[in-house]
């Protein structure tokens, strides 16, 4: 819920506890005081929440910009199958995180918009195509770009949430 609808409340029942009090009806006048100080508290309460949600999935979404630095580092450097098998964990590692930041936001977008890219959405530049190819690596070619493509999607959700 928005703060602003309990502020709302908290005004409407104001004033129609000063109206029963200028009525000397003090009894409900004290009744409706003390709701619309609640319905303040729980309009700064809904506040610092939405507050904190927002500044731990930002947290969330950088830690999440630091270990696809650190897949796409491992992707660059692979050279055999127990290297790519290593990858994959802390490719998954990342989802799970995307995920977390997801709930913290309370966008299910983010999840989707991370999923949907596609290797083909980043090509590489000639020379990072000549290094994989020389090295004869196909499989970590695809997940760099796939890699490369998260990082941008990444970046795009934090600049939208600095707004």
């Amino acid at each position: 819920m928005n703060s602003t609808l309990f502020l709302g409340v908290a005004t409407a029942l104001n004033a129609f506890g000063a109206f029963l009090a200028s009525r000397q009806h003090l009894y409900a006048a004290y009744v409706f005081l003390v709701l619309a100080v609640v319905m303040v508290i729980l309009a700064i309460w809904t506040a610092y929440r939405n507050e904190y949600r927002l500044k731990r999935g930002r947290r969330e979404l950088g830690r999440v910009l630091v270990e696809l630095s650190q897949c796409a580092l491992a992707a660059h450097r692979g050279n055999s199958a127990s290297d790519y098998d290593k990858l994959r964990p802390m490719i998954d590692k990342v989802k799970n995180r995307v995920a977390v930041a997801a709930k913290y936001l309370d966008d299910s977008s983010v999840e989707s918009r991370f999923l949907a890219v596609n290797v083909l959405d980043v090509q590489l530049d000639q020379a990072t195509k000549e290094h994989f190819i020389g090295r004869g690596q196909g499989s970590f070619w695809t997940v760099y770009q796939q890699i490369n493509g998260w990082r941008a999607c990444i970046e795009r959700l934090l600049q939208e949430l600095r707004r």
